[in-house]
């Protein structure tokens, strides 16, 4: 596939998942998790057949395009990427940033006021960036939303695609490595496996 690819100038790479089996799993690990980590252009991964039945028809174009970001320049990519579908299908866009608790263990360890403070400077901060990624020419066309969750990544962007009814996922990874292969295991795979709507990953070269 990745000879192909490259051998026709390809802009996007369309696969689909095996539904919620072993088979299903094997396939991300073999075949597609690859793909992810070496394709140099982007890769839609649509749900498999049960899930397919589940959701009838696929909604296109894309209304509602949930993008992950935690500000790495991969999930700037996809971020980008987002933006000019977002511009195309004249789409919501929704900007999604976790965080994960273990990541701030000593907010938990201050007194409740104090938390609480340093909690909400924390968001407004955060919330700051997001919006700050969007370029100002396009706030005058695009229908925006940004919010901060607080949980396990892969679990927070399936739960608020479920219910605010996203049509498409995209999430930015790196290229090959072992970093590369701890997000994939982590998160992208997972948000594939049990995502309720076609996901893009777009690979930073």
């Amino acid at each position: 596939i990745t000879r192909l690819v490259a051998e026709f100038h390809a802009d996007l790479v369309i696969t689909a998942t095996h539904g919620r089996s072993g088979l299903k799993r094997f396939f991300l690990g073999s075949v597609t998790e690859r793909l992810m980590r070496t394709l140099h252009c982007p890769l839609l991964v649509l749900p498999g057949s049960e899930e397919a039945k589940i959701m009838g028809p696929q909604k296109f174009p894309f209304k509602r395009i949930l993008v992950g970001c935690d500000f790495s320049s991969d999930s700037d990519l996809a971020f980008k990427t987002s933006l000019s579908m977002a511009q195309e299908f004249q789409s919501e866009l929704h900007m999604v940033h976790v965080v994960e608790p273990s990541g701030y263990k000593e907010l938990f360890k201050m007194p409740a006021e104090q938390g609480e403070k340093f909690k909400q400077d924390l968001y407004e901060m955060i919330k700051d960036r997001l919006k700050a990624m969007v370029p100002e020419e396009a706030l005058h066309w695009l229908s925006l939303h940004t919010h901060l969750l607080v949980g396990k990544p892969y679990a927070e962007l399936i739960r608020y695609a479920e219910i605010n009814d996203v049509d498409l996922i995209a999430l930015g990874i790196r290229g090959q490595g072992m970093v590369e292969e701890l997000l994939v295991g982590s998160t992208t795979d997972r948000v594939i496996r049990n995502a309720p709507c076609p996901v893009l990953s777009i690979c930073e070269e």
